[in-house]
């Protein structure tokens, strides 16, 4: 099975530096990595560039006109010719083993939602300054891998407990919703309206904790000025199962 891994940045060059080099330390590397960018400077596509001749990398780039994960994410898969995607967000470092452990937990009629590690402004600081090594950061209990079988997919808190800076999809079912609806302007919400959609569509939630987690490092909290609207749009969703969010064509100009 091909398998695209789709990072999702902003203007955080540093940060992204550290990810890819997880990324290539993978026992399994991804077929293709996409750089799905909102808007960055020139930093990040130097970055990229720089990659090109360790990484199977494609970044794609649109202009900043404010936050669009939605869209960049779109964009990103539709440069995407893998059958399944696995998507991080630019600031989140990979164990060895994180995309090998991904597939094998990849199940038809499943997403797999991945756990995640938050940490420190002191980690980060000491990781960023090399003071602290990658493999130093994964000793934290919650990148120890635990057998869980059947648990693994009695997930009863549903889209709460999902999140795309750790998302194991397969293409077909995010092509069966149309992608993340890019209505969603603004930090919030985007994410869980794709994967409540996807429930309604009949795709299950299959727990990736103790397998596939990552360590997503530090960072200000992101202005969540538009965070009442979008949670009025995502309403809709939840209130009704039968709702789905109109969207135009990605490719046409915003």
């Amino acid at each position: 099975m091909r398998v695209s891994l789709l990072i999702t940045t902003f203007n955080r060059a540093d940060a992204l530096g550290l990810v890819l080099k997880t990324v290539a330390r993978q026992s399994r590397v991804p077929d293709e990595v996409v750089i799905c960018d909102d808007g960055s400077s020139d930093e990040t596509r130097t970055l990229a560039k720089q990659w090109e001749d360790r990484l199977p990398i494609r970044h794609v780039w649109q202009p900043d006109r404010d936050f669009r994960a939605a869209r960049s994410r779109n964009l990103g898969a539709l440069k995407s010719h893998s059958e399944y995607v696995v998507w991080i967000d630019g600031d989140c470092l990979l164990p060895p083993r994180f995309m090998e452990n991904h597939i094998r937990l990849a199940k038809p009629g499943y997403l797999v939602a991945g756990g995640r590690h938050l940490m420190s402004s002191l980690e980060t600081n000491a990781l960023l300054s090399e003071r602290l090594t990658i493999e130093e950061a994964f000793k934290h209990w919650k990148f120890k891998l635990v057998l869980l079988g059947r648990l693994r997919d009695l997930h009863r808190d549903g889209w709460k407990t999902v999140r795309t800076c750790n998302l194991g999809l397969s293409r077909k079912d995010l092509d069966a919703v149309n992608g993340f609806d890019e209505s969603y302007v603004g930090w919030g919400r985007e994410d869980s309206d794709l994967v409540l959609r996807l429930m309604h569509c009949g795709v299950n939630i299959r727990s990736g904790r103790f397998a596939a987690c990552v360590g997503h490092l530090y960072h200000a909290q992101a202005p969540r000025g538009q965070l009442s609207r979008n949670d009025g749009r995502f309403n809709l969703c939840v209130d009704d199962p039968n709702h789905m969010h109109p969207k135009k064509s990605i490719l046409e100009e915003p």
